[in-house]
């Protein structure tokens, strides 16, 4: 079973692209830890760190409450649709800037370079994603240190909290493992 930050239990996705599968959607439409709303946004997250978003909404509704993420993934999209507000959004929130191409369903083999460089940045990243970053939640979890937290949106429902722990990157494992090659 994965600890702390230690990527080897994840290495043989390394070079890979996985897809998902069909079988896999239905599981992935449950959450992988509390689904959280509104003000409770924060106390979930609590003395979490390093703190991780995954979607645009999700990372501008915590920037909003107060507590900007320490590594935030975006598309500038919202339900799929570009929208060039949230590029100036963004762009006022001084972060280095990493980018990534990652297709619709699926998890690039360079997803796991880049989201390891950004984990180790000493400053503010925001990784900056060409096509979705929806499945890239599943990389931060298993990737973040087990003191750090991963946020991400469930559409119309709130945002999931996930606490890098040991069952949580073990099921991020098993899902993994159930993904096309």
């Amino acid at each position: 079973m994965p600890t702390g930050s230690t990527p080897s239990a994840f290495a043989e996705f390394a070079n890979v692209t996985l897809r998902l599968p069909d079988s896999l959607r239905e599981n992935l439409k449950w959450p992988l830890g509390p689904l959280v709303h509104g003000p409770d946004i924060l106390p979930a997250v609590g003395a979490a760190s390093p703190v991780v978003t995954v979607g645009d909404f999700c990372t501008l509704d915590l920037i909003a409450r107060g507590r900007t993420p320490d590594l935030c993934l975006v598309d500038f999209k919202t339900k799929r649709q570009e929208d060039p507000e949230l590029r100036e959004a963004f762009a006022r929130i001084h972060a280095r800037i990493m980018r990534l191409k990652n297709p619709a369903a699926a998890i690039a083999a360079d997803a796991w370079k880049v989201l390891s460089e950004a984990f180790k940045s000493e400053e503010r990243v925001r990784v900056e994603v060409q096509g979705e970053e929806d499945l890239l939640a599943l990389v931060c979890i298993a990737l973040a240190p087990e003191t750090g937290a991963v946020l991400y949106g469930m559409p119309g429902q709130g945002v999931v909290v996930v606490r890098a722990e040991p069952a949580a990157k073990s099921r991020v494992l098993d899902i993994l493992r159930r993904m096309e090659r």
